[in-house]
């Protein structure tokens, strides 16, 4: 409950400051963090080291590493802020959106959307831009706990044409009514949230990955669209979307879950090589698996 208390707090008390205002506290927030927390620091820096090849500098990890932080800090000042102003307040903030026609191109296929990306700038943004667009969009998000944390957190992301819901088995079952149904259904699958992973390359060393995303496209022959909302300065944020990804089953189901799944994680390496310093995963993604 105090959990719970503390972030009513920021959201009905602090949420109401302007962004500036609130991106400022978080930033501090950040800072404190990166200096305070050794765990936090050995975690971001090896995502860093990971993500860049050991071809950086230790200067340049650090730097990279600080900047996770400080972006996963403020999606949750993004998240208060948001709470105050009307849904399509965030749209304003969107200087372009890159490869708006790949999106349709897939979605006007009629077979559904999986549209998937990782935990890098705000990822929200990208669910708010469809929703704007008059389309039915599902979330499949990660439990939280306790469960006041979750209602709370649902409560503030709800938006015009988009639904939140946990990625249990109920979950699972509303996403696959709501591909077949011809719409629009999105995760991250970036890091395993679940704990339900199957070990996969990622940045060149296996890590447990979740392959919903793949598993659902196979099933229900939807394209899979990544695609990324970056900071971009100031308030700025710009959104882009990669090229469709059509999986055509073979009749071997491993090898085809094998395949999708490479071009899934191609794509979210080059997304998160982009701008490696908006990745906010701040929780080990590789385990100590054998390459």
């Amino acid at each position: 409950m105090l959990a719970a208390a503390a972030l009513r707090l920021w959201i009905e008390g602090f949420g109401r400051l302007p962004l500036p205002a609130l991106y400022a506290i978080t930033d501090t927030a950040a800072l404190l963090t990166w200096y305070a927390s050794q765990r936090v620091r050995n975690v971001t820096i090896d995502h860093m080291r990971h993500v860049h090849a050991s071809e950086a500098q230790p200067a340049t990890l650090a730097a990279d590493a600080r900047g996770a932080v400080r972006t996963a800090m403020r999606y949750w000042a993004d998240m208060a802020h948001s709470a105050h102003v009307p849904p399509d307040a965030a749209i304003e903030r969107i200087e372009a959106v890159d490869g708006l026609d790949r999106f349709f191109e897939a979605y006007d296929r009629g077979c559904g959307v999986m549209f998937v990306s990782a935990h890098l700038g705000n990822p929200e943004t990208l669910i708010r831009v469809v929703g704007t667009f008059g389309l039915d969009v599902l979330v499949l998000t990660e439990q939280l706990s306790p469960p006041a944390v979750h209602e709370l957190v649902h409560s503030v992301r709800q938006a015009p044409g988009v639904r939140f819901v946990p990625a249990d088995r109920a979950g699972v079952r509303l996403a696959i009514q709501q591909l077949r149904a011809g719409n629009v259904l999105a995760i991250l699958a970036d890091r395993d949230v679940l704990g339900t992973g199957h070990p996969q390359p990622f940045f060149g060393e296996r890590a447990r990955m979740p392959r919903g995303a793949v598993e659902l496209a196979l099933r229900t022959g939807s394209p899979i669209v990544t695609g990324f909302a970056r900071r971009t300065g100031g308030l700025r944020m710009r959104v882009s979307l990669d090229d469709p990804l059509y999986l055509e089953p073979s009749g071997d189901r491993e090898a085809d879950v094998e395949e999708g799944m490479r071009r899934v994680t191609s794509a979210l390496e080059a997304g998160i090589r982009h701008s490696p310093d908006q990745w906010f995963a701040l929780h080990p993604v590789w385990q100590g698996l054998a390459t």
